[in-house]
């Protein structure tokens, strides 16, 4: 965890703000945001395992998409 250096601002006797650099802040900001990305993917995750697989090959036929790409021999 990185320190941050902040000015504490207080009104009336209490705390009121926090004033931090915006490098700082943008920082933080960034880290919420994958933070949330991440708890988002893991959630799709666990919804996903739930779900019926279907094949790509069977999606393609049924959609009635051709490859043009000549089969592989094994």
């Amino acid at each position: 965890m990185t320190k941050t250096k902040y000015d504490l601002l207080i009104r009336n006797g209490k705390e009121r703000f926090i004033v931090i650099p915006e490098a700082d802040f943008k920082a933080m900001q960034e880290r919420l945001e994958d933070d949330a990305d991440f708890r988002a993917i893991e959630a799709s995750k666990i919804r996903q395992a739930k779900s019926p697989r279907v094949a790509s090959a069977e999606v393609k036929r049924e959609l009635g998409i051709v490859s043009n790409r000549p089969k592989q021999k094994a």
